[in-house]
């Protein structure tokens, strides 16, 4: 019986062992690949691979890889447009031991959440922010503080840029620029190349043509003598600068240049900036007429695929969210599985000691399954609960405007929401919302005051969807909702 407790024993710190390094691996080819992704500009694999490295780095509690993977998709999710999305995932990024250890991850977070605060448009928390960030910055050595502060001066460029504030866009342009000092220049030619690109462009804006002329003329410098590959927006302010010398024809040509190097470089969204432009430059100087009609018409068709294209984009992310998600309850379980099983192994060692130390093993058989019995009650009383907080916890988020509420509501109702994309598979989240609160029975008045838009705003809605899913005038809007997939909505719904 030694002999049974022994091998017992070795079975169950085998198992735990066997869990040792494997997930670690995994995690760390996930985020290497996520990274390969990224450079090649595949956004919805990038993030994919992110969510799948963060599931693994959370079953395996893998504290570095749950940062790291959070940090990528953040950055997704900055990049894609999901703003607040993305401040919810740096906030669990603030959970990590290595978040309260790691400056550099610190300081990573203050920049990811300044982008997206730029994003909404809250300038000055973004400012806060990268202030904040500038702080750690200073604790940083070597090359990871020369980067850091690079982007932060970029970043903060950006956001004074959208403020019109010129002058504190120069100043920190020009940080970047004796910033870059430290490398040598062709170590850092692309750098250098796109802060003279941004001062040329910063000085034509403020109408210092000379000093506009100098900046860019150093950019061209630097494309020509080392020949670097992506150039998208000097030669436009090349255009710009003619332009407003009254060049006109020379400032075509730049227009006309810039959009061949877009085009050679792949930049779909630059390509379709360029027709913008040159439309509008046609028109106005009243150079070309045909021209700028050919390139309104070019720019027409471009937006029309790419706003097609960024909302599949953004629909393909918004689902991987709602996965992750998903993949975060089943890591819950999952944990509670592995924590059963050694129990099980634990319980299975005691119960031969017992058979081997005493004959009452029945007793304490009975005793467990009473306890068992008991457990299962509790569990099952506890899931009831739940269910009904889940409601509450919904109509709690519909109140607040909060955009969980949607993903939370896809969650409960998910054959309401595949009902409704049987009539169109490209409704916007802001239609799923409307129809969900309807589903709920918010009135008109609910709607309008939890959305913080006008009654009027709210029937127009209505009507527009009418039309969508040709809803007759005389059935209820509500109730047409609550029928459409045959589903129940809880008692505690909302009757106002």
């Amino acid at each position: 019986m030694k002999k049974h407790l022994l091998i017992l024993f070795l079975i169950f710190f085998s198992f735990k062992a066997i869990a040792g390094d494997s997930p670690k691996q995994r995690v760390d080819s996930l985020l290497a690949k996520a990274m390969e992704f990224g450079s090649q500009g595949k956004l919805v694999p990038y993030i994919e691979t992110a969510i799948k490295a963060f599931n693994l780095a959370n079953s395996a509690n893998y504290d570095e890889g749950k940062a790291k993977s959070g940090m990528y998709i953040a950055e997704g999710l900055v990049t894609v447009g999901l703003f607040k999305e993305a401040l919810k995932q740096l906030d669990r990024i603030e959970t990590t031991d290595i978040y309260k250890k790691e400056i550099f991850v610190q300081s990573d977070v203050y920049r990811l959440r300044g982008r997206a605060y730029g994003g909404l448009m809250l300038y000055q928390q973004a400012i806060r922010e990268f202030r904040l960030q500038q702080e750690l910055i200073k604790q940083l050595t070597g090359e990871k503080q020369v980067k850091a502060y690079q982007y932060n001066y970029e970043n903060l460029s950006a956001v004074f840029q959208r403020m019109g504030q010129l002058d504190s866009v120069q100043k920190y342009t020009e940080l970047q620029l004796e910033n870059l000092k430290v490398f040598a220049e062709k170590d850092a030619a692309m750098r250098y190349q796109i802060v003279y690109e941004n001062l040329g462009r910063l000085y034509v804006e403020k109408g210092d043509l000379v000093k506009a002329k100098q900046s860019l003329d150093k950019s061209l410098e630097l494309i020509k003598k080392y020949n670097i590959p992506v150039v998208l927006n000097t030669y436009t302010a090349l255009a710009i600068l003619e332009k407003k010398k009254g060049n006109l024809q020379k400032a075509a040509t730049f227009y006309e240049e810039s959009l061949v190097r877009k085009r050679a470089a792949g930049s779909r969204i630059g390509v379709q900036n360029s027709y913008r432009e040159l439309a509008d430059f046609y028109r106005i100087s009243n150079l070309d007429k045909a021209k700028a009609d050919h390139y309104e018409i070019a720019f027409s068709r471009l937006n029309d695929s790419l706003e097609n294209e960024n909302r599949h984009v953004v629909d393909q992310v918004l689902n991987q969210i709602l996965k992750l998600k998903d993949e975060e309850s089943n890591t819950k379980v999952s944990r509670a599985g592995t924590i059963a099983l050694n129990a099980l192994l634990l319980l299975l060692v005691v119960v031969l000691f017992f058979v081997w130390r005493s004959k009452h093993n029945r007793k304490i058989l009975v005793q467990k399954e009473e306890a068992l019995q008991e457990t299962e009650t509790i569990n099952k009383e506890l899931t009831e609960q739940i269910g009904e907080n889940k409601f509450n916890t919904l109509i709690d988020l519909a109140k607040s405007n909060n955009p969980e509420f949607l993903i939370l509501f896809t969650e409960l109702y998910p054959q309401f929401i595949q009902a409704l994309k049987s009539f169109d598979a490209n409704l916007r989240s802001t239609e799923l919302e409307f129809c969900a609160m309807a589903f709920l029975n918010f009135s008109t008045k609910n709607i309008s005051e939890y959305t913080f838009v006008t009654i009027r705003a709210v029937q127009v809605r209505k009507n527009r969807l009418r039309k969508k899913f040709d809803i007759p005038s005389d059935v209820d809007f509500n109730n047409w909702m609550r029928e459409l997939a045959g589903t129940s909505v809880s008692p505690l719904e909302p009757k106002g």
